[in-house]
């Protein structure tokens, strides 16, 4: 199971998908759209560029921290037997609509940072201090689904596979990411 900086840094990269509309709020902000688009590049090239370093920071620490959790040399392989399997992928939508639609629509052009900062504050509380969190919308974006899964001894999961799963038998190892949440190492990569 990883520990708890690991599991800080899994939830922390749930907010790339905010720093990557922040970004897209501040480059619509700042674009001339009586210029061309070369001009626009030219000219703000720059714009909110930490936003987008941010993001792009963040999907490659998530990425990589579930690519190495999955390796070889990640999290030790534990054998599973699956008895139930339901897809809960619909839940990550909800999830993003309810933590972007804030910055959506926005009555001023300028970004809020200490309400944003509060928001991340909150948010990493309640996800890092409880079982709540289950859904990293970056998983989403690289292929990853979620299935809540139940296993021998009645015990409920998040299972994280990048495979559509029709027969519980097709999960058979996995490595264990948190408390109530696990990957299959099979399908991981």
């Amino acid at each position: 199971m990883l520990n708890k900086l690991a599991k800080l840094a899994l939830v922390s990269t749930a907010l790339a998908p905010i720093c990557l509309t922040l970004w897209f709020v501040e480059i619509n902000s700042a674009w001339q759209h009586d210029a061309s688009w070369p001009e626009n590049l030219a000219n703000h090239w720059l714009v909110g560029s930490s936003y987008l370093l941010a993001a792009l920071v963040l999907s490659a620490l998530c990425f990589g921290l579930v690519w190495l959790s999955a390796s070889r040399h990640g999290l030790e392989r534990l054998p599973v037997k699956i008895k139930s399997v339901k897809t809960v992928d619909k839940e990550i939508v909800g999830f993003l609509l309810v933590y972007l639609m804030p910055l959506i629509n926005q009555s001023q052009n300028t970004i809020s940072v200490p309400v944003l900062m509060f928001v991340a504050v909150v948010f990493f509380f309640i996800v890092y201090n409880s079982h709540a969190y289950h859904f990293n919308p970056l998983l989403g974006f690289f292929r990853y689904h979620f299935f809540e899964v139940t296993i021998e001894g009645d015990i409920t999961y998040v299972l994280i596979t990048r495979q559509n799963i029709t027969d519980c038998k097709s999960v058979s190892q996995v490595v264990q990411l948190t408390e109530y949440m696990i990957l299959d190492t099979k399908h991981a990569q």
